[in-house]
């Protein structure tokens, strides 16, 4: 397996979620090139909540898993 670089975030948007959350452009930089572009998406990623997990029975199994257990 390789690594795969992701390619530099525009620099206007690493500005931009930089000075919105406060932190160093490298960090806002690492965030955008995760997918995390906006303050509220910021916000789900560091403090997530119970309403944004997903269903865990959309997984493959889950109730043959949860009758074992």
């Amino acid at each position: 397996m390789r690594w795969t670089l992701k390619p530099k975030p525009d620099s206007e948007k690493v500005k931009s979620l930089s000075k919105a959350l406060k932190v160093e452009p490298i960090l806002a930089s690492l965030l955008i090139q995760r997918g995390v572009e906006t303050f509220e998406e910021a916000e789900k990623f560091f403090r997530p909540s119970l309403d944004n997990l997903h269903d865990p029975f959309l997984m493959k199994d889950m109730d043959k898993a949860v009758q074992r257990i």
